[in-house]
């Protein structure tokens, strides 16, 4: 009793200090998030990384979703370091959920933490031949969470280079975006030949209007069989929501990790939030 007593004064004391520096009301944040961002500086360093969806499936059972963020780590002094900027953590995780049975079961979600270099725009130095052109390595650890039978996992090294060619007069533009990927430490109990369905090296294309459609493709060759997915999104406008009309059709293997020997035959409709 007594601890909850000096608790209650404890807040109480410095309730009364706060209170005689209170601004006046005009002055006072409006929002919940206002109030969180004055005890978190460092929360503009969080963004949007890879697309954030919830399609579903045209059959319900190939439904599945996404969210991926990353967190640049350093924060360069003025003038100096500037290469730091280019460091970042990212997080990006995909479920597969099955929506047609009364359950409503998550038939697999990939985990994927991963560490990156991002270069600036190497462009600026060659002006003529891009608008834009950028470089990036990183390191990714891909799980579904599971243990025992189920359990699958991998560690990859990649480097993906970036070609971007823009019209900001007509608003269009065009991303041609080749990877290699190599693999490290991968579970050869559970998974010992994902590469043969993975591949080593893939094709992401992306084109279409800023404030309109955008059309991409993602491809990828291994030994089992080539991959890819088709994807198209248009802005949705309202009063009230800012969101993407994502239509994506995909024959990929290797989808997801538990059943990385099929291929996935999907047609999918929903919304993006980044895409």
């Amino acid at each position: 009793m007594k601890a909850f007593l000096l608790s209650l004064f404890l807040v109480a004391c410095a309730a009364c200090a706060l209170g005689a520096e209170t601004p006046a009301a005009a002055d006072r944040p409006e929002k919940f998030d206002q109030f969180l961002m004055l005890s978190q500086p460092y929360i503009t360093n969080i963004s949007a990384y890879n697309p954030i969806f919830f399609l579903f499936g045209a059959d319900l059972a190939d439904s599945k979703f996404q969210i991926s963020l990353k967190y640049r780590l350093f924060e360069p002094d003025e003038g100096h370091h500037h290469w730091l900027d280019g460091v970042n953590f990212g997080y990006t995780q995909t479920s597969f959920w099955d929506l047609r049975d009364r359950s409503l079961p998550f038939k697999d979600t990939s985990y994927k933490p991963e560490l990156f270099y991002h270069t600036v725009n190497l462009a600026s130095r060659h002006a003529g031949w891009a608008d834009g052109f950028f470089l990036k390595g990183g390191f990714r650890h891909e799980s579904n969470g599971r243990g025992g039978p189920e359990s699958r996992s991998t560690n990859m090294a990649y480097v993906r280079a970036y070609f971007m060619f823009f019209n900001p007069e007509k608003g269009y533009g065009l991303r041609i975006s080749p990877v290699l990927r190599t693999y490290i430490a991968n579970d050869d109990n559970t998974n010992a030949d994902l590469p043969d369905y993975r591949g080593y090296f893939g094709l992401h294309l992306k084109a279409g209007w800023a404030e309109g459609l955008i059309l991409a493709t993602d491809m990828r060759w291994a030994a089992r069989g080539g991959s890819y997915t088709f994807d198209a999104t248009f802005p949705v406008r309202t009063s009230y929501m800012r969101v993407y009309f994502h239509a994506e059709y995909a024959s990929v293997l290797a989808e997801s990790l538990i059943s990385y020997k099929e291929r996935t035959r999907a047609l999918r409709l929903g919304f993006s939030f980044v895409r």
